[in-house]
């Protein structure tokens, strides 16, 4: 940006914050000149303006004024891009640090017309911000306003792997303090499973939902998208691997190694010379074969020296093996790569040689393993044996349901084929009856159980009243003419119970066909007639 342009800048500004509108037009007409750059700054001082707020903004507002800044700014960049490349002349790095230089201005501007919107206090405080909080957006803005105005290409790969760095401190945060929340991270996979993942140092779990992106193995650079749970867990939604920067490689001049001459057009030696020692051959930098008499043998092997000076360096003696040294132990499996795993926080090398148990349980992150290896003399271990003690444990994941009560005790239901277990925490509403429909919240185990969070019962609605013969009577159930009623605290029963009495019976109608009993009248029996002797029929006597 030229003097001038900074000038004009700074002038058509103030005459805005006075006149408004009528100040940005008049400042571009009197410049014709800088019209096509001093309008979109001047646009984009008002628009800015126009934001100011002495609360911070809202979250959808700041992420709006990003994107917009950042077209803004990527447009800009264009139209100088293109400038400079047409200016190009003899002087071509001069220009090009022209065009560095001005286009650092333009951001920095830019940059500082955004703080001065939203306020040195703003900025400050949104930099202990998580997402999910106000200030978060204000967070990513600045961030991103940092790696805009970083031009140095060292000092902006620094700048990206502290953000990335930062966006996994969040994510831990997140999970620590148990919060739901949508987050995205960048990092490099460390392990990987069926269902659990390392990434950087962060456990995530995968499901069949899972969209893998790229070919992901142990090592790549993957962008990664979370939602994260109450119950500490990450699930991952989205794993896409990251593409890799095709760095060309820089061309060296080509250098002499030490056994090489100096001279390339200098013709090596056919043969040995006539004074050289029977006991010594002389190297060739060249292809050329060495003629070697039949009876030397060669005990030391002379190296060339820049100088041609021939040196002798004697062959070291065969060092003694050193002793071999297992070590064992057990821990926790903590990553599993093709050529190693992490056991306990000690890397174990894996080669074809090594015997993986696997018959206790699956080998998997999070297990538990007792590993035999041998310390080698760098200290670093190979595996010989890895034996699964324990698989790891599977994590908790909720289970909701309905079902028909069959049976409850103060510790454990029964509903729809399900065994639950009840704890102090256990909600219940309502009272359990056989047959009775419950709606049931729970939290399968990493055993498989199924432990009770919340159970609702839901008495039936519908009414029904019959009449029949008693079959049967029990304690909890009387049977009608083949109709199960069953009985509870609430139900009324007037009569005499007896088998073969007539019962009428009003009731509500559950799900599996029963009947809950509400009232039950069982009517008296007849008495059986006794049957008469069989008389003679008598002849009717009229007075005559």
């Amino acid at each position: 940006m030229s003097k001038g342009l900074e000038s004009v800048l700074d002038e058509c500004l103030n005459r805005i914050a006075a006149d408004g509108e009528q100040g940005l037009d008049a400042c571009v007409a009197e410049h014709p000149t800088l019209a096509h750059e001093l309008e979109p700054l001047l646009h984009l001082a008002a628009e800015l303006e126009t934001l100011r707020e002495d609360v911070p903004p809202p979250p959808a507002a700041l992420q709006d004024g990003r994107q917009k800044l950042l077209r803004e700014a990527a447009h800009l960049k264009a139209q100088e891009d293109e400038k400079a490349r047409a200016r190009l002349a003899p002087l071509w790095p001069f220009n090009l640090q022209f065009l560095l230089r001005r286009s650092a201005v333009v951001v920095t501007l830019t940059a500082l017309l955004v703080v001065t919107v939203l306020g040195g206090g703003t900025i400050a405080a949104s930099a202990n911000s998580l997402p999910g909080d106000s200030l978060y957006a204000v967070k990513r803005v600045t961030e991103e306003l940092q790696l805009a105005v970083t031009l140095d290409r060292g000092a902006k790969a620094q700048l990206v792997q502290k953000l990335d760095e930062r966006r996994r401190s969040e994510v831990q945060a997140i999970v620590t303090s148990r919060r739901v929340a949508d987050m995205s991270f960048r990092g490099r996979v460390e392990s990987m499973s069926a269902s659990a993942w390392i990434v950087s140092g962060v456990l995530l779990y995968t499901t069949p939902e899972t969209v893998l992106e790229g070919g992901i193995e142990a090592g790549t650079l993957v962008h990664v998208q979370v939602r994260s749970f109450s119950n500490g867990t990450l699930q991952a939604s989205r794993i896409s691997a990251e593409p890799v920067a095709v760095v060309p490689e820089p061309t060296l001049a080509p250098t002499l190694r030490p056994t090489e001459t100096q001279a390339p057009t200098r013709e090596p030696p056919t043969a040995i010379p006539p004074t050289t020692a029977p006991t010594r051959v002389e190297s060739k930098p060249t292809t050329v074969p060495v003629e070697v008499p039949p009876t030397q043998v060669p005990t030391r092997v002379p190296t060339r020296t820049p100088t041609d000076t021939p040196t002798v360096t004697p062959i070291p003696p065969t060092p003694t093996p050193p002793r071999e040294v297992k070590v064992r132990f057990t821990g926790t499996i903590q990553a599993i790569a093709a050529h190693a795993w992490t056991v306990d926080g000690q890397m174990v090398q894996i080669n074809a040689s090594t015997r993986i148990d696997q018959s206790a349980g699956q080998a998997a992150v999070g297990g538990i393993a007792t590993v035999l290896a041998i310390r080698q003399e760098d200290q670093s271990l190979v595996a010989v044996e890895i034996q699964i003690a324990q698989p790891p444990p599977t994590p908790e994941q909720p289970f909701e349901f309905q079902g028909l009560i069959e049976s409850w005790s103060a510790t454990h239901w029964s509903v729809g084929g399900h065994l639950l277990t009840l704890y102090s925490d256990t909600i219940i509403e309502g009272n359990p009856q056989k047959g009775v429909l419950a709606e049931v919240k729970a939290v399968r185990q990493s055993d498989g159980s199924l432990l009770a969070k919340h159970i609702a019962v839901r008495l039936p609605t519908e009414e029904v009243q019959f009449e029949g013969l008693i079959w049967s009577i029990g304690a909890e159930e009387w049977v009608l003419e083949g109709v199960t009623v069953r009985i509870d605290s609430q139900t009324q029963i007037g009569g005499i119970p007896l088998v073969g009495a007539v019962a009428e019976v009003q009731g509500l109608l559950l799900p599996d066909g029963a009947v809950l009993g509400r009232r039950i009248e069982v009517q008296p029996l007849l008495p059986t007639p006794t049957a008469l002797p069989e008389s003679t029929p008598t002849q009717e006597v009229s007075a005559g």
